[in-house]
């Protein structure tokens, strides 16, 4: 609905309705008089996840919700920095990241991490520091990235392997390193091990990360304080499951999170995250059809 609202400016729950109906070929099916009454039902509670995501959101969720079913497109909102974040991370959502994660020439996915660093910052503070440890820092060989982070974490020493074991992975699975430092630089601080996730399928994947034995793989010296582990994803979870969810993600982020804490992107970053999600609007416009 929100797609659909973006690319006509608006649209109503009836007209999404028919078009949740709809067959290949454009004809309607056999009954769809009863389908479309079940489906009408169901989008009553649509309405009321919108509602959610504007109150979650504020000033960042890009869509103005009216009586009879009726969700616009607000264009005096889309200027406002958060709503074009909110737009990118429902595209990062809908769209087939393995396939169309390249648009305008960057890659969604690693653009999801580099936002991930100034989302954590401002949830921990100002003082906060951060370091992008996954894909988008991959140029790196892995032992380089663990000792420029423990460098910066002022904690770990540096790259040591269990058993002397050559990592394959890219990143095991850590793809953004959060911390508040104190101004004595002694150990002993909030560290966040944070994964980052784009598309629909991500629920089987919240226990990939486990920042301690990722310490203990790849880290020589114990950190003052066990880090905290963090998920972000671009999806809006249902709060139905919201409380399930992060039982098994430990600090999480999902897409109304993120917007409600992006007070603060860098210029160049959120400049390509505008590019990206600008062709990937056009790519997203021809599968609606």
């Amino acid at each position: 609905m929100e797609l659909l609202s973006w690319r006509n400016g608006w649209v109503s729950i009836r007209e999404v309705a028919s078009y949740l109906v709809q067959i290949d070929d454009g004809e309607l099916e056999e009954g769809v008089d009863d389908r479309e009454d079940g489906v009408l039902q169901d989008l009553d509670e649509v309405m009321q996840e919108v509602e959610a995501r504007s109150d979650a959101c504020g000033v960042g969720y890009p869509f103005s919700q009216y009586s009879g079913g009726l969700l616009t497109y607000d264009n005096s909102k889309t200027r406002h920095p958060q709503s074009g974040i909110y737009c990118y991370l429902l595209l990062a959502t809908r769209l087939n990241m393995a396939e169309d994660r390249t648009q305008a020439g960057l890659d969604g996915t690693q653009l999801f991490e580099q936002l991930a660093a100034p989302i954590l910052c401002n949830y921990l503070g100002r003082r906060s520091c951060s370091f992008v440890f996954g894909t988008s820092a991959a140029k790196r060989p892995f032992p380089d990235r663990i000792n420029a982070l423990c460098r910066a974490l002022g904690e770990g020493e540096g790259f040591e392997s269990l058993g002397g074991r050559v990592p394959s992975a890219g990143d095991d699975k850590l793809d953004i390193v959060a911390w508040t430092p104190f101004t004595d630089s002694l150990p002993g601080k909030i560290i966040v091990f944070g994964q980052c996730k784009t598309g629909t399928h991500w629920h089987d994947d919240v226990g990939q990360l486990q920042p301690d034995a990722f310490r203990n793989n790849w880290i020589r010296k114990p950190f003052g304080t066990p880090p905290v582990r963090a998920f972000l994803v671009s999806e809006a979870e249902d709060r139905l499951r919201f409380a399930e969810t992060v039982q098994r993600t430990g600090l999480f982020f999902d897409r109304c999170r993120i917007v409600d804490s992006c007070v603060q992107v860098d210029e160049e970053l959120a400049g390509q995250i505008a590019n990206w999600t600008e062709a990937a609007f056009s790519r997203a416009g021809r599968m609606l059809g």
